[in-house]
């Protein structure tokens, strides 16, 4: 994070006391140390602790803060994030919540925005013998040390990931013992009071079913193969001979150039949209490409799965299903999940004697700049 210089001169101190006093409002403490802006249990959130917070987040995930409000959901998420993590360890040392690794892995690639392919793609690579740098290196400027230390952070965050997802999942178990024992409840005008909040996003994604022929796109030529393989079809072969014949040069090769699956176009996968400028509205039957497909993770119906690299595909669409609003009655496990989790969140803050004091927050938007708060 930027630091920020001495202000030299009368002038500049003046108007580094306004801010602070700005910060803190009138008649109020001024250290941040002792101003108390939360408290769990018997330990106080100060806004030291608070700024505190905010400094060590990750790029990545550190919002824009303009006002109070934005203070004030990072406060929330921290509280709630420290309560979740506490009863994940618990609850996962009791055995009642578990989390497999290599979907929290995945989770953590997926929640990585645009370095999502470097990271999957330094997670495929074997680390070398000291000095040797293959050519997968040499395109991300690798070596056998950094990509050591790189695999070393990926399963830290994996680690890190983990515990997220067993206090997510810690959360949704005691709200199922709650619900159980009548200490949560659910009622119809409340389920559909909160489906009409969530209507519009209440979406069944776009979605196809493909047989595609691949390229993969570390091979200098893939797109040039891609789109000679495109150029028969285009000269009237069908795409089912030309796939049987990747599938036998396949078996020669040691490669599966023919492979079937589907996706969902998923607005939040950025990297995807370029495969989907191609492919929405694609009817059963259609030839497209060639397309690049970035690498993903294909998962079958019993939850296994498997990393698929990024190439240049040419593929024939099996199946479409355009996107669709889910009715109120398919659309009942997708909004009682969210209240009864939000119930529960409320319920173990009043356990973990939570407070917020919202009058000792800070107002971002008094200073001319976010950083004259901190």
């Amino acid at each position: 994070m930027k630091k920020y210089g001495l202000w030299f001169g009368n002038a500049g101190r003046i108007l580094m006391l306004a801010a602070v006093l700005l910060a803190c409002g009138c008649g109020q403490i001024t250290d941040k140390d002792r101003i108390h802006v939360a408290k769990m249990g018997e330990r106080y959130i100060t806004r030291g602790d608070l700024f505190k917070i905010i400094r060590e987040m990750p790029d990545t995930e550190r919002p824009v803060i303009r006002t109070r409000n934005d203070l004030l959901r990072i406060l929330n998420a921290h509280i709630d994030g420290r309560i979740k993590l506490s009863l994940g360890r618990k609850l996962a040392g009791e055995g009642k919540v578990a989390v497999d690794r290599e979907q929290a892995r995945e989770q953590f690639f997926l929640e990585s925005g645009d370095e999502e392919e470097q990271l999957r793609a330094m997670w495929r690579m074997e680390v070398p013998q000291a000095g040797v740098v293959t050519p997968m290196m040499k395109l991300y400027g690798l070596t056998p040390e950094l990509l050591q230390f790189n695999k070393d952070n990926i399963e830290e965050s994996t680690d890190r990931m983990i515990e997220k997802l067993q206090g997510e999942q810690a959360v949704e178990y005691l709200a199922g013992e709650a619900l159980k024992e009548g200490r949560l409840s659910l009622d119809e005008e409340e389920m559909k009071r909160e489906y009409g909040f969530m209507k519009e996003q209440m979406v069944t994604m776009e979605e196809l079913v493909f047989s595609g022929i691949r390229f993969l796109a570390e091979d200098k030529d893939a797109l040039e193969q891609a789109a000679a393989a495109r150029d028969r079809i285009s000269a009237g072969e069908t795409f089912e001979s030309l796939a049987a014949e990747y599938k036998q040069k396949g078996v020669a090769d040691g490669r599966e150039y023919v492979f079937e699956s589907g996706i969902m176009n998923n607005p939040k996968l950025e990297k995807f949209r370029g495969f989907w400028t191609e492919a929405s509205g694609a009817e059963p039957g259609d030839i497209l490409g060639p397309v690049y497909l970035p690498s993903y993770r294909q998962v079958a119906q019993d939850g296994t799965g498997r990393e698929m690299p990024a190439a240049y595909i040419v593929l024939k669409v099996l199946e479409h299903k355009p996107v669709g609003n889910l009715e109120y009655d398919l659309a009942k496990s997708l909004v009682a999940r969210p209240l009864l989790i939000s119930k529960m969140i409320h319920l173990l803050r009043e356990e973990n004697g939570v407070e917020i004091y919202e009058d000792k927050l800070p107002d971002p938007s008094q200073f001319s700049s976010t950083a004259a708060a901190f």
